[in-house]
């Protein structure tokens, strides 16, 4: 009897800290994100998802602000949040945020969609972004992918079909009322109250969430993918590959002992790298390839300065026209002037050098010593050695005596033998 009672007691505390660690608050992950969505939008977010997973995280948070961005990369973060293993929250944060196009799309497959005042969200209609019109069947098949999101989620699939078919959008009023979104809030911390024992449907089931009192831990970006986000800014890209090509004819036509050339490769190899998480417009590449071979044909051929017009329009055009004209694609004016300037400039400082080796006479090896600058090996009186190029030679000073170790300079050469004065 006495044993009963004492096992009764034991099983009576072991349940009350059960009951005890379940009212707990857990740890709540945080995200913020501000940018196209791309391959390193979309692998922060599976990233942050993976660590609030291996945290037993009571939720994720992502604040997302985003004019839209790549189709594959939408699709893979939609993956990641509809899959994953803790609860996630989208909040489309702070004031003056959007969620445009494949925003649109992870906002509607968050297990709780909220807004903050002076946000909107849609204009999620297809568009390709190298150029092309988009075809009915691509619209179709993003317009049923919105659907069955919201639908999975229970919101207004309607609107989110409408969203891709016309493009429409929604200010945080409106969502809410319309059920797009769950809830508005000022901010994280009015977001997290509001959230507190609310019940989410998950794909693991219904959850109940305890976050009164939560520790918030945020999940920046990692170097290596701020080091991406900042090779794919397309107006960073542009400049890496212009000035990385612009290296590299300088070096072909003024050797600086490859120092030139071989950060101009470095320079390309980076634009490269950033350029394949953009998409990049055909024309304007044509375009831009276009201007630079004009403008490198002036080198060969005198045009009078017809190959440097064409070719400075065709770059600049091209230079626009490079990335689609969608938000948060757009390359800097000042970043396009700048690098026509500094075609200019490289095409003039090539043609002087050109010009200047043209009319310059020929020089055997020999010759070439007349003019430089060596130093006495010994005494000059008025015949010793001196050390010109890094080679010995025999000399005769004029006028003598030269010391040992005194600087001079070659005046002439008489057969094998310079002739020498004594720099003042």
């Amino acid at each position: 009897m006495k044993r009963t009672a004492i096992c009764a007691g034991l099983l009576g505390i072991l349940l009350c800290l059960g009951l005890s660690a379940s009212a707990r608050a857990g740890d709540v992950v945080v995200l913020a994100y501000a940018g196209p969505i791309n391959a390193i939008s979309a692998e922060y977010i599976s990233r942050g998802i993976g660590e609030a997973e291996s945290r037993h995280a009571s939720a994720l948070i992502l604040q997302l602000d985003t004019p839209g961005g790549l189709d594959s990369a939408m699709r893979k973060t939609v993956k990641a949040e509809m899959n994953a293993r803790v609860p996630v929250i989208v909040f489309v944060a702070p004031r003056g945020a959007r969620a445009a196009s494949a925003g649109c799309f992870i906002v509607l497959a968050a297990d709780v969609a909220a807004m903050a005042p002076g946000t909107n969200i849609g204009a999620a209609h297809p568009i390709f972004l190298s150029g092309g019109i988009v075809s009915e069947k691509i619209v179709n098949d993003a317009a049923a992918y919105a659907r069955s999101i919201a639908a999975a989620r229970h919101r207004n699939a309607d609107w989110a079909e409408k969203a891709v078919r016309e493009s429409v959008s929604l200010p945080e009023p409106e969502a809410l009322q319309q059920g797009v979104i769950d809830l508005a809030a000022n901010d994280v911390a009015d977001l997290l109250r509001q959230l507190n024992g609310r019940v989410v449907h998950t794909a693991n089931g219904d959850v109940t969430l305890s976050l009164a009192g939560a520790t918030q831990i945020a999940v920046n970006l990692n170097w290596s993918e701020e080091v991406l986000s900042t090779l794919a800014d397309p107006t960073v890209a542009y400049l890496l590959l212009l000035l990385g090509i612009l290296a590299i004819i300088v070096e072909l036509f003024a050797p600086h002992g490859f120092v030139t050339g071989t950060l101009g490769g470095v320079a390309v190899l980076l634009a490269l790298f950033g350029l394949t998480n953009l998409p990049v417009h055909l024309t304007g590449l044509l375009l831009l390839i276009l201007g630079m071979s004009l403008l490198g044909l002036e080198l060969k051929i005198t045009s009078h300065g017809v190959l440097t017009a064409a070719g400075l329009t065709a770059f600049i055009f091209g230079s626009l026209f490079l990335f689609p004209r969608a938000a948060g694609y757009a390359i800097s004016p000042w970043a396009i002037g700048i690098a026509a300037l500094l075609w200019v400039v490289m095409l003039v400082f090539v043609v002087r050098v050109v010009l200047r080796a043209r009319h310059a006479p020929v020089l055997t090896g020999v010759q070439r010593v007349i003019g430089s600058i060596g130093v006495a090996k010994t005494d000059l009186a008025p015949k010793g050695v001196v050390l010109v190029n890094g080679e010995d030679w025999d000399a005769s000073a004029d006028p003598a005596p030269i010391a040992r170790g005194e600087k001079i300079s070659v005046l002439e050469i008489q057969g094998l033998t310079l002739r020498v004065r004594k720099l003042a």
